[in-house]
C-alpha cells in the first residue's frame, strides 16, 4: 500500500441519494456506508504510523474503549502510548471544512465526539490530500474561540440528525501537531 490517499483502496460518498422514479431526493449519511468508509480510513492512518515507527493496538471493538472515544492504542519506538481516535472526512476536500461533531444522536440526546473523547490525539484522514494530527483540547478551544462566526450544521442520517460545525481546515491546520501532505497535493 502506497500513502498518495487513494492507492489501494477506495472511498465511496458516504451519502446515500435515493431516487424516486427517477428523481433524486436528498441524500442522507448511510451508518453502514460510512463504517466502511471509516474503516478503509484507519487502515490509511494505521499504514502511515507503521511506516513512521509506532507500532498499533486496534482497541475499536473494545466497549471500554468506545465509550471513552479511543480507536488506538499508538506505541511509540521508546516504548510511551499515548490513546488516538480516527476519523476520516470525505467532504473535507470538497467543503475546506472538517465536522465537529457536538451531538452524535439528536433524537436519542446522545453527545458527539467533539465533546467525549477521551482519547489524546484526534487523527484526521482526508482522502487524496491529507493526514492531521490533533490535540482534541486545541481544536475544543478553537471552537470555542469561533463559535459566533460556525454555523451549526445538521446532517441527515436515517432516521436521527447529527449536529455540529464545520471548522474552516486551514484554521484546524494552524493548531495541528503534525500535518501530512500526500505527495502531488498542492494545497
Amino acid at each position: 500500500m502506497t500513502l498518495n490517499g487513494t492507492d489501494s483502496l477506495s472511498f465511496p460518498d458516504s451519502v446515500g441519494n435515493v431516487r424516486e422514479n427517477g428523481s433524486a431526493r436528498m441524500g442522507y449519511y448511510d451508518f453502514s456506508t460510512q463504517y466502511k468508509v471509516g474503516k478503509a480510513g484507519e487502515l490509511v492512518i494505521d499504514h502511515w504510523l507503521q511506516a513512521l515507527g509506532y507500532r498499533i493496538d486496534d482497541v475499536s471493538e473494545s466497549p471500554e474503549y468506545q465509550k471513552a472515544g479511543i480507536d488506538r492504542l499508538l506505541i511509540r519506538p521508546d516504548g510511551s502510548i499515548t490513546k488516538a481516535e480516527y476519523k476520516t472526512d470525505v467532504k473535507a476536500k470538497q467543503t475546506g471544512n472538517l465536522f465537529f461533531e457536538i451531538v452524535s444522536v439528536d433524537n436519542r440526546n446522545i453527545v458527539g465526539w467533539g465533546l467525549t473523547s477521551q482519547a489524546d490525539l484526534w487523527i484526521f484522514f482526508i482522502p487524496g490530500q491529507e493526514i492531521l494530527v490533533i490535540e482534541p483540547g486545541k481544536f475544543r478551544w478553537l471552537v470555542l474561540e469561533h463559535l459566533a462566526m460556525l454555523e451549526k450544521k445538521r446532517v441527515q442520517n436515517q432516521g436521527y440528525c447529527t449536529i455540529g460545525f464545520p471548522v474552516p481546515l486551514a484554521r484546524v491546520r494552524e493548531i495541528a501537531c503534525y500535518v501530512y501532505k500526500f505527495p502531488n497535493v498542492l494545497f
